[in-house]
Parts: structure tokens; sequence; C-alpha cells
């Protein structure tokens, strides 16, 4: 069985003004993470964790230090709110909202104008769908992604006419 993996990093560190505790305390759940001095440094050595488990108490915390309404303060209300009566832990599922999360960051900081985030992704055997990569840029007012599949089939389409990725020693094409 093949392990994969998607590890990357988010560009810059975020200064830690910049963050709600409802914020830190999501994305250092999502990602793994380290504080350098007043920054926080996020990144994922496995992959981003798509399930987090948060204690009722840390939730509490976090919306009573924050105080604004944000898309961080959105999900840990709602977790809350659906937490079975007795239960003190709420498993939440994640879609996209960290991206949502880091682009208000980058919206209310004087610091940062941008975050991005490159991610590898590798498997534990050579396997043709367990490599590649992906890079997002994060603005105020735009997210724009692009993988490295994206990429090579957007080039071989504009330079070739064509899509087709099969190696060279299949009878695919082959680079003039």
């Amino acid at each position: 069985m093949a392990d994969y993996y998607s590890q990357c990093v988010v560009s810059p560190m975020l200064p830690l003004a910049d963050l709600t505790a409802a914020e830190q305390l999501i994305l250092r759940n999502i990602f793994d993470s380290e504080v350098d001095g007043d920054e926080l440094y996020l990144f994922a050595e496995i992959g981003r964790n798509t399930m987090i488990d948060l204690e009722l108490p840390d939730m509490l915390a976090a919306l009573a230090a924050t105080g604004v309404a944000s898309a961080a303060t959105r999900l840990l209300s709602k977790a809350i709110a659906e937490l079975p009566e007795g239960e003190t832990a709420a498993e939440i599922e994640l879609d996209d909202e960290w991206i949502e999360i880091l682009q208000e960051i980058v919206r209310r900081s004087n610091a940062l104008t941008f975050v991005t985030i490159e991610t590898g992704f590798n498997c534990s055997k050579m396997r043709p769908d367990g490599f590649g990569g992906a890079a997002m840029v994060i603005t105020a007012d735009t997210v724009d992604t692009m993988s490295t599949s994206q990429f090579i089939d957007e080039t071989l389409s504009a330079r070739l006419g064509t899509t087709n990725r099969s190696s060279p020693l299949e009878g695919g094409i082959s680079a003039p």
C-alpha cells in the first residue's frame, strides 16, 4: 500500500499580532506550526489536517478573546452549537475555510500583502499519480491556484495543441 503526502509551506511567516485567537487555534490545528519570535510559521510535514478536534474550553476561550466576526469565529461558533449535550470536544471537518481565514488575515494586516502556499505531492511508491505539486497565492482580493499538472496541460495545449502527457517511450509526445 502506498502512502501519499502533501507537504506544504506557508510564506511569509504570519505576524502573531495580525492573528486573532480563533484564527490561531484553527490554523495551528490544520497545519504544523512553529513560533519564531513574534511570527507564526505554518507548514505540513505530511499534509494539512482536513479534520480537527478542538476542546470546548479552548474554543470558548478563543471566541472570547477574538471579539470580531470572521470565518474563524463562524467555524468555532457552529462547532459549539452542533456539539451534542455533554460533549466537550468537537470534530470539525474542513473544506476550504482555511483559505478564507488566511485571506481575512491578509486583508487586515499592515505587514502582509499576500500569503503563498507551496505544496509538494509525493508518494512512498513510484506511482504516476503520486507526484506533483501546487501553488496558491492569496491576496486581499484574489486567490490564485495552479497545480503542476495544470501547468503541464496548459503548456502542452499552447505549444503542441494537445494535453497527451504519455511518456515518449510509450509513443507520446517528445520534446523537440
